[in-house]
Formats: structure tokens, sequence, C-alpha cells
């Protein structure tokens, strides 16, 4: 019996699939548990493929090809999907993470009883600039009440977590811990060394890294949303505070409204326009919320 499915997201990584299987090889010959690897190609255009199906292997291990590249969290989640052991972890596909660090998260999850175990790195091996927008990003997600501070890819959790992506179809995630620490009631975090990449460089430019910060933004808080909410709000009071002071002027002093009233007028009408555009947004996003089954009710037994 299979005691653990570990789901590898490959794309590109051909100069480590090598390396990769030969240290899980190492491991399966020495741990107690029995796992599976399942291996998710997000369309790879190297020899990634042909490298996961010649290596010897000590382990049990299925392979699924994407049609397209559809991003390394859609891809983790069609493997989760795929996973049937009672525990499911995911790891990196360039051996920045470490496979024999599994026996500690291993630990935790099953001694402290926890659904969800996240590897939190005692020292990042990213780039600098990497390192720093992580952490602005997690500081703008605290302001949305979202606590992302121990996420990370190196994830093991019990097979209930996983049970929203075998209900359904897969369908493309954006930012898959979203839904990973709605289900899972008890969360925590292990330390593990984080290694250096062995060959090749990481498949995310900065580029990459800055357009996946702002679709979390976008679309997984209501941050916009509610900034043109408010400031909509807020110049529609004030522009409207200064519309009654120059009526006033005009009812009491006789002074002409003029020019500053047809800009208050302008101002105060923007900011009504940008209230009603949030609050016609708020429900825009309840409706993607629904339809991205963020808002589902999970049974978990």
């Amino acid at each position: 019996m299979i005691d653990l499915d570990i789901v590898i997201p490959v794309y590109n990584s051909s100069l480590n699939v090598s390396s990769l299987i030969e240290r899980l090889n190492s491991w399966a010959n020495e741990t107690t548990y029995k796992f599976q690897v399942i291996f998710v190609d997000d369309c790879s255009n190297d020899n990634s493929i042909k490298k996961i199906i010649s290596e010897p292997k000590a382990f049990e291990y299925k392979l699924i090809q994407l049609a397209k590249n559809y991003g390394q969290h859609t891809a983790t989640a069609v493997g989760l999907s795929k996973s049937s052991a009672p525990y499911v972890a995911t790891i990196d596909d360039d051996l920045q993470h470490d496979p024999f660090e599994l026996e500690n998260l291993l630990k935790m999850l099953i001694h402290e009883d926890i659904d969800l175990v996240y590897g939190v790195y005692q020292k990042k091996e990213h780039a600098a600039f990497r390192n720093f927008g992580s952490s602005l990003l997690k500081r703008i997600l605290r302001l949305a009440g979202l606590n992302y501070n121990m996420v990370t890819s190196f994830r093991l959790m019990k097979s209930k977590v996983t049970k929203t992506f075998k209900n359904t179809s897969v369908t493309s995630i954006i930012f898959i811990d979203e839904y990973l620490t709605k289900i899972a009631k008890n969360q925590s975090s292990c330390l593990v060394n984080h290694f250096s990449r062995k060959e090749g460089q990481s498949n995310y430019s900065t580029w990459k890294l800055v357009k996946f910060a702002l679709k979390i933004i976008l679309f997984h808080t209501a941050i916009p949303l509610r900034f043109i909410t408010r400031f909509g709000l807020v110049m529609a009071i004030v522009f409207f505070m200064f519309g009654f002071y120059f009526t006033y002027n005009k009812i009491a002093n006789n002074v002409p409204l003029g020019y500053s009233s047809l800009i208050v007028a302008l101002f105060f009408s923007t900011g009504m326009i940008l209230l009603s555009l949030g609050i016609i947004g708020e429900y825009i996003r309840k409706i993607w919320i629904s339809q991205n089954k963020l808002d589902q009710v999970i049974i978990l037994e």
C-alpha cells in the first residue's frame, strides 16, 4: 500500500530530472514509507519527459502530460487530483527541496495530527530581488487579512485537503494555496533547508514573478476594489462638502459660483462613479469566487 504521494510539477527541467530521481531513489532505499511520485509535465519543450521515463526508479510513479503550459499551481492541482495515498506532498523539480526533509514533515503531520504542513526555509536560496518581492507581497496580503507567511511550494497534507480537486475537473488555478488553506483546519510549518538550484536557471523570470504577484492581488484579494470604493466615497464626501460651502457662499454672500462650482460638481460625480464601480466590482468578484469554487462547502469526513 502506498503511504505517500509526491506531486512534482515539471517544466523544462531536463538538466535536473536525473539528479532529482537519483535523490528520490536514495530516499526510497532508506525510508520506511512507501511512496509514489506523480510527475506533472507542464508542456515542457525540452527532454524532460524522456528523462523521466528513461531514468531507473526505486519507486512507483505516474507521468501526466498537460496539453499546454498552464503554470506551476495548475500543474500541482492536477497532480493532487490524481493522488490516492493518505498523505500527499508537493516539491519542486529543481532539487531545492530535498526529499529527505519529508521525514520531518511527516513526523509533525502524524504526531501532532495536523492537516497541512509547510516546509519553511531557514535561509532562502533565491535571488535577493525575488526574496524582497515575496516579502513585499506577503505584507500587502496581510493588509487584506490574509496571512501567507509560512506558505511555500514545499507542502505535506492529508488526503482530505486535496478533496476539492478530486470532486470536479481541475480548471486553471492562479494560487493553489488559497484553496489548501481554506480546507486545512490545522496548519503548521516545519523548518527545512533550501538548497541552491543544481543546474540551469529558474523558469520564473522577473517579469513572470511580477505578473504572478499582480494576479494574486487582483484575483485573490479585494484590495483594488476596496481601494476604488473607499477612494470614491472619500472623494464624494469631500467634494460634497465643497459644494455645500460654495452654495452657502452663493446664498449668504451672493458670490458667483463660476468655475469652482463646475470643478466641484465634476469631482463629486467622479467620486460617485468610482463608488458605484467599486460596489459593482464587489458583486462581480462574488460571481468569480463562486465560479472558481472558492466558496464551496467542503465536507471532510
